[in-house]
């Protein structure tokens, strides 16, 4: 690819990963109740995420899966699953530290494993089949047969680049100083604000796919 191909390939995939959505919210929350440490976390399990998708555009399972239906429709489900479980996780959580914000948002920092983090930072990538149709629709074309497998696999691991360090920069800027002080003052209402969009996220694929199936 050229130089130019290789910049447009940046700002698209920057583009992609700038988009509002549960992914901004989970690293938002998880910034909040658990610091930077927890926000870069996140980051990090999510790019891995998206390098996957893109190695899978790469060596042609994407469109391998996305033409199986019952594997499309298990993944949305079980996304729509996880998207409801994170949803009610952070609307009783936020409750919760507005019971009793010192000592619960306290109790939580501690005991809440880094691992949960990661955990959920690669799972809301896996089980969102958006953004495999995304990598096959727009990241594929600027793959071409005449490439190497270098090269491919270099825009790749751009993709995954791109959106750890997008999500990193969220993370940092949210838990900056006296202005991450301050969000983790209203980190209850946050987390009853970020549960709720979850949820209306899952029910609103739900309708698609039962208004698609029925």
């Amino acid at each position: 690819m050229t130089d130019v191909t290789w910049l447009v390939l940046g700002v698209t995939l920057l583009a992609g990963a700038a988009s509002p959505g549960p992914s901004l919210a989970l690293v938002l929350r998880s910034s909040l109740l658990g610091g930077r440490p927890a926000g870069l976390i996140v980051a990090i399990a999510h790019g891995v995420g998206v390098w996957l998708y893109a190695l899978a555009v790469v060596f042609g399972v994407a469109t391998v899966l996305v033409h199986v239906g019952w594997i499309m429709l298990t993944v949305q489900v079980m996304g729509v699953m996880f998207l409801c479980y994170l949803g009610t996780m952070m609307i009783r959580g936020g409750l919760a530290r507005a019971a009793d914000e010192q000592n619960v948002a306290e109790l939580e920092s501690v005991t809440l494993p880094l691992w949960r983090y990661a955990k959920d930072g690669f799972l809301i990538v896996f089980l969102n089949p958006k953004i495999m149709i995304f990598f096959l629709a727009v990241f594929s074309q600027f793959l071409t047969p005449e490439q190497s497998l270098l090269t491919q696999f270099t825009a790749a691991t751009l993709a995954g680049v791109i959106d750890g360090l997008w999500y990193a920069l969220v993370a940092v800027l949210v838990s900056w100083g006296r202005f991450g002080e301050r969000l983790r003052r209203y980190a209850g209402p946050f987390d009853v604000f970020f549960g709720v969009i979850l949820w209306g996220i899952s029910l609103t694929i739900f309708m698609r796919q039962f208004l698609v199936f029925a």
